[in-house]
């Protein structure tokens, strides 16, 4: 034996007959412990305490660690020795690390132990004078509790802390002791939360006996938060909860949450932000909000104040809100740029009490969504009256499919309900090769109209008389509404003269501004802003290869100038024939526009022609704003860099909508330019400032705040996958745009690729190649992004039209998220298995009917059933071929399946159990979206069968793959 160290014991000598045990070699096994006649080991170092016998029955300190485990010691009680478990047959002592582990080495004399943890692990800070050894975890940190002695077992609720060598039985710093005892229950949401137990129908971690395995974690670990456990996607593939997803709460200090925005107004796709952007950066996945500002809401949910001023920050303008910070009785904080600022004398004077000192009748800062009436500093000018000047398409295409007909029709019905006062202006121009103007002076007797051919060089024939006041001019207009299909019917221009039209409308409106309607129907081929069919067919284009980008600039222009003077432009497409939706929607796009499109339009389709009808009549009489501004602040140390929507952008955080619709909804990405602190909060604020239909101007704004966290545990378990599926679809329409459409199917795909990896080597390293693990918080990201690459916009389905392609992509870009949901991944009920026991009441008294959300698979369907889709923008109810006959009658009033019609657009009002309940929930599911939702009954043997197995995502179709199929590539693509 070598000659020991300074301060070692020598080993005693062997007694008579025994031989000297020699040192174990590399790779040699450790003897086992001395049986009866064999010598003891050798005394223990210096501040090591003997060890005694062990028995094989004696209870071990707690199993050893598994690969990615950090092991967290505990001292030694009194006359306990710190020792691991003997080693077995074969096993080297000391146990080596394995790959990924992280083994405490033993402590040298003076030492603390275990050691201080090294950048990025996980250990407990050592304790200090009267302080329990194992403190709480902090928000998002996870560590186990100490291993129990030698007959201990862990401690039970209201049991104090064991005590030993340097404990006490007080609580740890930081923890306040409760009336429950020492340890005060784990919020909601916290990582140290019990473990959740899986309800009938719930998803279950990844395999009963392999949760521990999956986390990394073992028994006497604390438990995963259940939104991190690992969900092996492979084996439960019933993830699709059967209730409506709802987003995530902010955890905030104080239960502050409860003052935020409505997430159907404003949301975030994490609840949880990271701290700086290298964190956000491993994340992998984008930090956006989604902002839907003009959404109809009542008065509980948006109050209207009138105060005499406006309290706003003085240095970053941001207008007060709930979580601002009052110092004293006189100033506040601002919770964007933390700078102090003065109240005004009466803030603190409650009209209704007459007293001063109390702020709790003021709604700012008990609402974050508020609407102030503007006084007169907001307004550069007077607020303009509502204009409404109509662009009518009067070619052949457009007058043989009724196009014209309905829309005169439809205008009379509602001109009435115009949204104004008496200061309302309306025009008229049609066009096709030609311009025809009308002059509509309340000094005529009839309608005048005047003819200008040269569309090369456009000018106004009679400015003062084409806008005219909608009350003097009324019955006017009124005639000519009822002459114009039949001034137009033996049309046989099959020219349209789009851009010059265009043109004299900012002509006209250049100093007022207003909303210009345009009706289209044949591709734009005369004068400026002409266009050529572009070889976009399937046969000469590979898909893969598709490029979605307008092939002119000059709607594009004239936008941006029509911007500029407070001028929008909507957009109706009617064709059966290319008309290039890509180019000509540019006018939309940047003056904050919306397109509406109707792909082989007649009005003798009854389906195609009541989605006009009903979409005209809102789009004439619902809310509107004019001359709007929008601008997103958000807390220092984050800014805003990418805008999703129809807008143009005046500045980094200043979006020009000279029409704001509640139609449209609106998504920014947000980037993190400086480190923020753990445990803080950020704060998101949205103002509107626009001018109302009665000349108003009002100021709408909303708040959103959320907390900081440095932990990726916490961000995980607070990720919005609603808000997360919205933003990534927004992303891939621009990268299909700017580069081609593989391009942005390859995106989607590595977005699930990149999250699973990221995840695997935070939580699931341990997880087999075979499995497929993602937490129960993006467990439905996968099913998402498949819904996307088989989504008209994306799929590579060589029979969708490359202007219906393009249309479901604005369509993408402009919902807001609630209706974008249903849009990317339908919703299914089967509405024969509809009971009494299905409505509900909530606490107003209203019913609801809580029908289960199915799987979009066949295999989900049976063949006796009805079943209701709901895809976003319409609803389609499946009638299956051996469907009872008495079910048919009872909902759809007709004796048979073979009587069903092949257009039946609407159900009969019967008077019986089951057609009451289909009835509800179809009115339920149309009344949540803010516009029109056509229905169409489709029989299995129906001509438009293929349009509802076209949103079975789940299943594998001739141009995708099934979603297990599509999750087995992504875990192939995992193990390369």
């Amino acid at each position: 034996l070598p000659p020991p160290t300074s301060g070692q014991a020598m080993p005693p000598p062997p007694t008579s007959g025994q031989a000297m045990l020699p040192p174990p070699t590399s790779g040699q096994a450790m003897p086992p412990p001395p049986t009866s006649g064999q010598a003891m080991l050798p005394p223990p170092t210096s501040g090591h305490a003997m060890l005694p016998p062990r028995s094989l029955t004696q209870a071990m300190p707690g199993p050893l660690p598994t690969s990615g485990q950090v092991v967290s010691g505990h001292p030694p009680t009194s006359g306990q020795p710190f020792l691991p478990p003997p080693p077995t047959s074969g096993q080297v002592y000391p146990p080596q690390p394995t790959s990924g582990q992280v083994f405490p080495p033993p402590p040298t004399s003076g030492q603390v132990y275990p050691p201080q943890p090294t950048s990025g692990l996980a250990f407990p800070p050592p304790p200090t004078s009267g302080q329990a050894f194992t403190p709480s975890p902090t928000s998002g940190q996870i560590h186990p509790p100490p291993p129990p002695t030698v007959g201990q077992g862990p401690p039970t609720a209201g049991q104090a802390l064991p005590t030993g060598p340097g404990l006490t039985g007080q609580p740890p710093r930081g923890l306040q002791a409760g009336p429950h005892g020492p340890l005060a229950a784990a919020p909601p949401g916290s990582m140290a939360g019990p473990q959740m137990m899986a309800a009938p129908g719930q998803v279950r971690p990844a395999g009963s006996g392999q949760a521990a395995a999956a986390s990394g974690q073992h028994p006497g670990r604390a438990p995963l938060d259940p939104e991190l456990q690992p969900i092996n996607l492979l084996e439960n593939r019933n993830i699709l909860p059967a209730t409506p997803l709802k987003h995530p709460e902010a955890t905030l200090p104080g239960n502050l949450g409860r003052y935020n925005s409505k997430p159907s107004v404003f949301c975030c796709t994490m609840n949880a932000i990271p701290s700086s952007s290298g964190l956000l950066g491993k994340l992998k996945l984008p930090l956006a909000v989604h902002i839907h500002p003009y959404r109809e809401m009542g008065p509980k949910e948006c109050p209207v104040l009138h105060p005499g001023i406006i309290v706003r920050c003085r240095v970053c303008r941001a207008y007060i809100n709930p979580f601002v910070t009052f110092v004293d009785a006189r100033h506040w904080r601002c919770n964007l740029c933390f700078r102090a600022n003065s109240l005004p004398e009466d803030f603190d004077f409650n009209p209704s009490t007459g007293k001063h000192g109390d702020r709790t009748h003021r709604m700012e800062i008990r609402r974050a969504t508020v609407e102030y009436i503007a006084p007169s500093e907001y307004m550069l000018r007077p607020p303009q009256p509502c204009v409404y000047y109509f662009l009518v398409d009067v070619s052949y295409n457009a007058v043989e499919s009724g196009v014209l007909g309905v829309f005169c029709r439809t205008l009379l019905d509602n001109l009435a309900h115009l949204p104004g006062d008496a200061r309302t202006l309306v025009g008229i121009l049609t066009f096709d090769s030609t311009l025809h103007f009308y002059n509509l002076s309340s000094s005529l007797s009839q309608p005048q109209m005047l003819v200008v051919s040269d569309v090369d060089d456009v000018f106004l024939p009679s400015p003062n008389s084409l806008l005219v006041n909608l009350r003097e001019s009324r019955e006017l207009i009124r005639t000519l509404l009822e002459d114009l299909p039949g001034i137009f019917a033996n049309n046989r221009s099959i020219h349209s003269a789009l851009g010059p039209a265009l043109q004299a409308a900012e002509k006209l409106l250049h100093p007022i501004g207003g909303r210009v309607t345009v009706l289209m129907s044949t591709l734009p081929n005369v004068g400026p802003g002409s266009l050529k069919y572009r070889d976009v067919a399937p046969s000469s284009v590979k898909m893969d290869t598709l490029n979605m980008a307008p092939a002119s600039d000059f709607y594009k222009k004239l936008a941006l100038e029509c911007s500029s003077q407070q001028i929008a432009v909507d957009l109706f497409c009617f064709s059966g024939q290319f008309i290039d939706v890509s180019t000509v929607s540019c006018i939309s796009k940047f003056s904050s526009g919306q397109v509406f499109y109707y792909p082989d339009f007649h009005h003798r389709k009854e389906t195609s022609r009541q989605k006009f009808e009903q979409d005209l009549k809102r789009y004439l009489t619902r809310k509107i704003g004019f001359e709007a501004v929008m601008r997103v602040r958000c807390t220092e140390g984050l800014s805003l860099h990418t805008f999703h929507g129809n807008f143009f952008v005046r500045s980094t955080d200043l979006l020009s909508l000279p029409n704001v619709n509640p139609d449209h909804g609106y998504a920014m990405n947000i980037a993190i330019d400086e480190n923020l602190k753990d445990g803080s909060a950020v704060c998101f604020q949205a103002a509107l400032l626009y001018t109302s239909s009665k000349g108003e101007r009002r100021i709408r704004v909303h708040t959103l705040c959320l907390p900081v966290s440095k932990q990726p545990a916490q961000i995980y378990a607070k990720l919005d996958i609603q808000a997360m599926a919205g933003v990534l679809a927004k992303m891939a329409v621009d990268r299909a745009a700017s580069a081609t459409l593989g391009d942005a199917r390859e995106a989607l795909l590595n977005i699930v690729l990149d999250c699973t990896r990221m995840y695997r080597s935070h939580f699931a390293s341990s997880m087999q190649a075979s499995q497929f693990a993602l937490p129960s918080s993006l467990r439905l990201l996968p099913l998402f992004m498949l819904s996307l690459l088989k989504h008209p916009a994306f799929s590579l389905n060589s029979k969708i039209s490359y202007d219906v392609r393009t249309h479901a992509m604005n369509l993408i870009k402009t919902l807001p998220l609630d209706y974008l949901m249903a849009y990317i991944h339908p919703r299914m009920y089967a509405v024969h298995l509809l009971t009494e026991k299905d409505v509900v009441e909530d606490e107003e008294g209203k019913e609801s009917v809580t029908a289960p959300i199915l799987q979009l698979s066949a295999e989900k369907m049976t063949r006796y059933g009805m079943f209701l889709m709901d895809y976003g923008v319409g609803m389609q109810i499946w009638v299956s071929k051996d469907a009872p006959q008495e079910l048919i009658q009872k909902i759809l009033g007709v004796k048979h399946f073979g009587a069903i019609p092949e257009t039946m657009v609407s159900l009969p009002a019967l008077e019986n159990e089951t057609a009451v309940l289909v009835g509800k929930l179809v009115k339920q599911v149309s009344s949540s979206r803010q516009y029109f939702m056509p229905l169409l009954v489709i029989r299995e043997d129906g001509p438009h069968r293929l349009q509802f197995i076209d949103k079975l995502v789940e299943d594998r179709t001739e141009h995708g793959t099934s979603y297990y199929e599509f999750l087995t590539h992504v875990n192939r693509q995992l193990s390369k």
